[in-house]
Formats: C-alpha cells, sequence, structure tokens
C-alpha cells in the first residue's frame, strides 16, 4: 500500500444483493457512494477551513501594522500642520522673504521653508499609499472572512449529513446482525455476537480501532489552524460507537484537551504509543490492560470537533517518540 496514497477507505456493510432481475440500485451502496463523497468533501473543507484561518491572521497582522504606520504619518502631519499656523509662515513664500529685512536671513529661511515642503510632500504620498494598501488590505481580509463563513457552514452541514449517514448504516447492520442472531437461535446454533458490536478481524497481533462502519483518508500534513499541520488520521464512525485498543497493551493514561477532548494514551506490548482524540467517553481506566480488539472508549466529538462529525483522531507514536502517518497501518488493519 503506497505510504502517501490520497485514497478512501470505506468498510460499512456488508452489501445486500439486488433481486435478480430488477433495476433497482442497492441502497446500501449508494450509501457507501455517498459516504465516500461526503468524507472527501469534510475533509477538502477542514484543510480549507485551517488554510484559511491562517490567512485571515496573517492578514488582520498586516492591516494592525498598515493602520498603526499610517496613524504615525497622521500625527506627525497634524504636528507640521499646528507649527505652521503657530510661526505664522503656513505655506505663503512672500510671508516668508517678508518677515525680515536681513536678506541672509531670507534665503536661510526659504531654504527651511523648501525642505519642510518637500518632508510634507512626502509624508502627504506615504500617507496616501498607506491608505490606499489599507483599503485593498480590508478587502482582502474581508474575502477571505467571507470564504471561511462559507467554508464553515458547508462543513457543517456536510457534518451533519455524515453523522446522520453513519448512524443510519450503523443501526441496519445491528438490526440485519439480530436477525442473523435470531435466525441462529432458530436453528439451534452458538450465538453470534452482534457485528455492531464487536471489533473488525484481527491481522495478526493488530484490529481496527473501530468496528465495520467506518470511514477514512490519508490526511497526513493537512493544514490546520494555527499553523499546525494534521498530525494523524480521522476515522469516522458513528456516535458512540465502540473504540477498540489496536494491539496488546496498557491504558497508560487518558486526558481531556481543548483540541483533542477526552483522549486516550495505549502503550502497545510492540513498544509504539496510540493515541485515541474525541472520544465521548472511557471504558477503561488508567492502568489497565487490554488486549487487540477489546473495547477502551467510545466514538465522539469532543475538543475542536464539537458539533461535526463524530470521529477517532488516531495517531501512532513509534517507541513513544513523534508521531508517523498512520494512514497505511489503518489501511492493512481496517
Amino acid at each position: 500500500m503506497p505510504f502517501r496514497r490520497v485514497a478512501l477507505l470505506v468498510a460499512c456493510v456488508t452489501a445486500i444483493a439486488v433481486v435478480p432481475g430488477t433495476a433497482a440500485a442497492d441502497p446500501i451502496e449508494q450509501a457507501k457512494k455517498r459516504l465516500e463523497a461526503l468524507v472527501e468533501r469534510v475533509h477538502d473543507a477542514e484543510a480549507r477551513e485551517g488554510a484559511l484561518n491562517d490567512k485571515i491572521t496573517k492578514l488582520d497582522r498586516e492591516l494592525r501594522k498598515t493602520e498603526k504606520e499610517l496613524g504615525a504619518i497622521r500625527a506627525r502631519y497634524a504636528v507640521r500642520a499646528r507649527a505652521a499656523y503657530q510661526t505664522g509662515l503656513g505655506g505663503d513664500t512672500l510671508v516668508v522673504m517678508m518677515s525680515t529685512d536681513d536678506p541672509s536671513a531670507v534665503i536661510e529661511r526659504l531654504d527651511l521653508f523648501n525642505a519642510a515642503s518637500r518632508a510634507d510632500d512626502q509624508l502627504l504620498r506615504h500617507g496616501t499609499i498607506l491608505n490606499r494598501r489599507l483599503n485593498d488590505q480590508r478587502a482582502v481580509l474581508d474575502a477571505a472572512r467571507r470564504e471561511a463563513a462559507q467554508v464553515e457552514r458547508s462543513l457543517a452541514a456536510d457534518a451533519r449529513e455524515l453523522r446522520t449517514l453513519l448512524d443510519r448504516l450503523y443501526r441496519e447492520d445491528a438490526a440485519r446482525d439480530r436477525a442473523a442472531a435470531a435466525a441462529a437461535r432458530a436453528r439451534n446454533s452458538v450465538r453470534a455476537m452482534p457485528r455492531a458490536s464487536r471489533s473488525a478481524r484481527l491481522v495478526g497481533r493488530y484490529s481496527c480501532p473501530v468496528g465495520p462502519n467506518h470511514a477514512f483518508r490519508d490526511t497526513w500534513g493537512a493544514p490546520r489552524s494555527g499553523g499546525r499541520t494534521h498530525k494523524g488520521v480521522d476515522i469516522f464512525a458513528p456516535y458512540g460507537a465502540p473504540a477498540y485498543a489496536v494491539t496488546d497493551g496498557v491504558v497508560t493514561r487518558t486526558s481531556s484537551s481543548y483540541n483533542g477532548g477526552l483522549g486516550l494514551y495505549l502503550r502497545g506490548n510492540d513498544g509504539n504509543e496510540y493515541y485515541y482524540a474525541h472520544m465521548s467517553r472511557f471504558t477503561s481506566s488508567a492502568g489497565q490492560r487490554v488486549s487487540a480488539g477489546q473495547e477502551v472508549a467510545r466514538v465522539g466529538d469532543t475538543g475542536n470537533a464539537r458539533g461535526g462529525s463524530p470521529h477517532i483522531h488516531f495517531e501512532i507514536h513509534p517507541g513513544g517518540g513523534y508521531p508517523v502517518n498512520p494512514y497505511p497501518y489503518v489501511a492493512q488493519w481496517c
């Protein structure tokens, strides 16, 4: 699997076969395609929102700098105007010449007057340039703010639809498993665990962090607000769905932060640290030893994901150090 492949991986539900002889589209397949499109749009909008927020911050800083510089120019010009008024010379060359009988003094005053006039002209030109720049900066800043507001509205609408679609698939999946379990009991078979409440299949020593209803994409390094870049993979899943230990290990601690919301740290027996963010609640505690595929928390939208699409922000820290792109690993496990 390519390390930086930009791809969407969707594992929603087992498709229901279309009845032979009918032309009707499979509603589950339609839902999966819509899920792909929504996840793509949400990720793109999040990246655009982060870039716009940084742009707005930079533009606002530049605008304040121009305002301060223009204010200094205006203050200097006001001082010059008051000085000219108080001396009574104003801008009248004849007044300067008639203000003394000494010819050398007249020449000296004219030189000073001309130098002051040139300085005034330079201040005026500089002020005009700054004023024009300020108006341009305000226009660009207003346009960026309007675009950011539009992206925010679009992102909120897509997030609501994504949440609804994931919840619907989750309920339908659970209903089919209940029906399958009932059929198994009727045949005196061993009751199967409902798929909606169990982990995805194990791949060696590892498990998918969520169950079968999920969607994710490689967004490693995507822009985020505050000049940050994305250091994990966002795995979209139904709100309240179980989140699983990816491997055998120990839950070292849980946390609550502004960005990550409810977070969980798992130290794997493989020596790596795994971080889960935006949980709705914990179903394990610090110091607890867990096995791959064992439930440790529930998917949520806490932290800066509040009101958006429920998901797990998942990171891998080899040896507990700096994070690496988790997408290739998650793509293999899920």
